[in-house]
């Protein structure tokens, strides 16, 4: 088995891979604090017009990634494709007014009550907090159930939704069959800790094995570089430990905050965001008691997520 090497930078910017195919990667690492809304995009260049995949979060983002793809193709964006609903990847929706916005219908109902309080988006996520009140919903205008097959001439554009919650309840992905190539969304987390405060950890692993049965030599992550099946395997056999060890300390009646402070990620402790591993216990102490209709307490998971932090930075800084 090939070594679990965690890389601390990868390649940023508009990537091609693929014949007039691009991963969007926003950079990384550059926030002690973590890596929270820095995702990806991609840009699917047709005959015609192009796709894009995902808008990012505020418009600082959007606007060097519109930016990019002006540089990259003249041919307009006439679909963009929202992989669900979280605002890191819907917030810059505004700013492809000529397109059609397609998701799945999870996706689109759960993004219509709007994005979460800026109170709490500034408190979660503070390096943005000037750009929170600029934010403006635009929900998809057309949506699927569980398959659709976007065509511009002879190339295939899959959209596939699990059928159940993963990461959220409107996960989808986006897959070219004849250039085996798949946009994975937040299904698929590279080198950062994934985030479950409203998923399903059991049906996310699931959703995982699902997309490592693409005929895929390509996968681009929700988060982190461009990678293969090999990193999506690392991001699964995650969350089967968290899930693994959270039952072991949920039998023994440990509770969840305490749970995540003793569970030894191992080589995961290096992953960006590494304080996540409470709101993924407590997802899954959720899951466990059959509680997953209701929220999360995310003031709770908050202040605990910034104690995991601090003692992290603590610790690195001995």
């Amino acid at each position: 088995m090939a070594r679990h090497v965690v890389p601390t930078r990868w390649k940023s910017g508009m990537i091609e891979i693929g014949p007039r195919i691009f991963a969007y990667v926003q950079a990384s690492g550059i926030d002690p604090r973590g890596d929270t809304g820095v995702a990806n995009s991609g840009l699917i260049v047709g005959a015609e017009a192009a796709v894009a995949v995902d808008a990012l979060m505020v418009p600082s983002m959007t606007r060097r990634l519109v930016a990019a793809i002006k540089k990259t193709t003249r041919k307009p964006v006439a679909r963009l494709i929202n992989t669900h609903h979280h605002l890191d990847h819907t917030g810059g929706n505004r700013f492809f007014r000529a397109a059609t916005i397609v998701a799945s219908a999870k996706c689109r109902e759960a993004l219509a009550p709007g994005f979460p309080p800026v109170s709490m988006l500034r408190r979660f996520m503070p390096r943005f907090a000037a750009e929170f009140p600029k934010l403006k919903v635009v929900l998809p205008t057309v949506t699927f159930e569980s398959r659709m097959v976007l065509h511009d001439g002879d190339r295939e554009i899959q959209l596939w939704h699990p059928g159940f919650a993963a990461h959220t309840v409107g996960d989808s992905v986006a897959y070219l069959p004849k250039e085996r190539i798949l946009f994975a969304g937040d299904i698929a987390f590279h080198y950062v800790t994934p985030l479950a405060f409203q998923g399903h950890v059991g049906n996310w692993i699931k959703a995982a094995d699902r997309l490592m049965r693409y005929d895929a030599d390509v996968i681009v992550p929700g988060h982190g570089p461009v990678g293969t099946k090999q990193d999506l395997k690392r991001m699964r056999d995650y969350l089967a430990l968290v899930q693994r060890e959270a039952k072991v300390r949920f039998d023994a009646g440990m509770p969840a905050s305490a749970a995540a402070g003793d569970i030894k990620l191992g080589v995961y402790a290096s992953w960006s965001d590494a304080e996540r591993i409470l709101p993924n216990v407590m997802r899954c102490y959720q899951e466990f008691r059959d509680e997953l209709d209701q929220p999360m307490d995310l003031p709770r998971m908050l202040q605990g997520m910034e104690r995991l932090r601090g003692a992290r930075l603590d610790h690195a800084c001995v």
